[in-house]
């Protein structure tokens, strides 16, 4: 053997001896493996009583920007009420609450949107064949004042162009253009 692989069992045969002196561990000491085909224990606490149990939050929206640092609030101006099937449209508005204008320039259709039902289940998404022109569009919002962002619309249908069944439904927008993400309060609406 080389004298450095000699120096090296050397080394680590002392440390495993120390390591042995410092710390004994017994059979009593290692948890006991499940049964083979038993099922495991749950770690997640059950729900107490009272307690609402909300559907985990999936998104197809991007994020990618960081968000906006001048103060603002976004929201979405609509149909409360719409009928499956039927166009409707709501405005993306941007409010400036702070002291300086804000100044986007982006893309027209830098505004994404999907429509969640009442189980958390995601059943339409922005349209992949919309028309996206490379147009750049200005929005300039001065302080105190609110500007329309961009419009969304949507027919009361899902990814595969049936009509939703009647009920309550959340619209999820988001701005992702101009380095920048803006993301709107959500919007619940009854589809009749």
């Amino acid at each position: 053997m080389s004298r450095n692989l000699l120096l090296t069992l050397a080394l680590l045969g002392g440390t495993l001896m120390n390591m042995q002196a410092h710390a004994q561990v017994s059979v009593t000491d290692i948890p006991a493996l499940p049964q083979s085909g038993a099922s495991r224990p749950s770690t997640t606490p059950a729900p107490t009583q009272g307690t609402p149990v909300t559907p985990p939050t999936v998104t197809t929206l991007p994020a990618v920007n960081p968000p906006l640092a001048q103060p603002y609030t976004a929201t979405l101006e609509g149909p409360q009420s719409v009928q499956a099937g039927q166009d409707s449209m709501w405005n993306v508005l941007l409010t400036n609450t702070g002291d300086k204008t804000i100044n986007l320039q982006h893309g027209a259709c830098d505004v994404r949107f999907e429509v969640v039902n009442a189980a958390g289940q995601v059943v339409r998404t922005t349209p992949q064949d919309a028309i996206c022109t490379l147009q750049i569009v200005g929005t300039d919002v001065a302080p105190g004042a609110t500007g329309e962002l961009q419009k969304i619309r949507w027919e009361g249908k899902d990814d595969q162009n049936q009509n939703v069944p009647a009920g309550t439904y959340t619209i999820r927008s988001v701005f992702n253009g101009d380095g920048v993400l803006i993301r709107p309060a959500d919007l619940t609406i009854t589809v009749r």
